[in-house]
């Protein structure tokens, strides 16, 4: 780990200019609560090329690849910083902790978000056998762990780099059936193959080139990536034992496919 890691924030946004707006809002939210932010974008070319007027909360525009739904995975693995928090485009930042992310790493690699039993019933697909984290399973789980909503990790060790590099290139493999390792054939149920956080499961369970990653999820969980889904209180708290979210994900309420913004 570097004595001065230089630190910043990325986004994503492709395929539908309701993300761009969506990133843009998003970065403007961080600068809100941390106005020093050095925040990245990366988006497609096109866009570039286009709507310029969403580009003025970032210090960087890059491009793309593609337009793909997952060059979020090119960005993480591209990104300018070395110590870099990822978030997906449909969040918003509501807390002044978000100055403070990078403190969790503590000589980790990477820190996730932990997807648990109480939070799955809002998740599209989550578990497909009985070995359950929160069940005290301490082996390896039969469900998707790992949320590739938010992501902070330390690009300047360049088998992190690596990983995100895997991640983005062995995923498109998965989705279009070019590579199914053996231990995809316990998942016996549903469609866990479109889900990138399959493609992190593998990796960091399976993968002998990761075995020595130094990863953890964050000790205040939901706090990093509590989605809209979880719902609000009248009172103002929060649920799933979450107290003062930073980060809130909209992914629920995003009209992903139409022009209509947040539902």
């Amino acid at each position: 780990m570097k004595a001065n890691p230089t630190k910043g924030y990325v986004i994503v946004a492709t395929k539908r200019k309701s993300y761009l707006q969506c990133g843009s809002n998003l970065a403007e939210s961080i600068l809100d609560n941390y106005p020093e932010a050095k925040i990245t974008l990366f988006t497609q070319q096109d866009f570039i090329d286009n709507y310029s007027e969403y580009f003025k909360p970032f210090d960087k525009v890059l491009p793309t690849p593609s337009d793909t739904n997952r060059e979020k995975m090119y960005g993480m693995w591209k990104t300018p910083y070395d110590h870099t928090f990822y978030i997906d485009a449909d969040c918003e930042v509501v807390h002044p902790d978000i100055k403070n992310v990078f403190d969790h790493l503590d000589g980790h690699d990477m820190a996730w978000v932990n997807l648990t039993k109480d939070g799955a019933k809002v998740f599209a697909e989550w578990n497909w056998g009985p070995n359950l984290y929160d069940d005290g399973w301490r082996g390896v789980p039969d469900h998707l762990a790992h949320c590739g909503g938010v992501c902070l990790y330390d690009a300047s060790n360049p088998l992190v780099r690596e990983f995100m590099k895997d991640w983005y290139e062995l995923y498109f493999k998965q989705r279009d059936g070019m590579w199914n390792p053996k231990e995809f054939d316990s998942i016996k149920k549903g469609n866990f193959r479109q889900w990138d956080q399959l493609t992190i499961w593998w990796l960091i369970y399976h993968s002998p080139k990761y075995k020595n990653i130094k990863w953890k999820f964050f000790e205040d969980n939901y706090r990093w990536n509590y989605f809209s889904s979880f719902g609000f209180n009248p009172n103002g708290s929060h649920n799933l034992n979450t107290v003062d979210p930073v980060v809130i994900h909209y992914s629920a309420w995003l009209d992903k496919f139409g022009k209509k913004g947040y539902l």
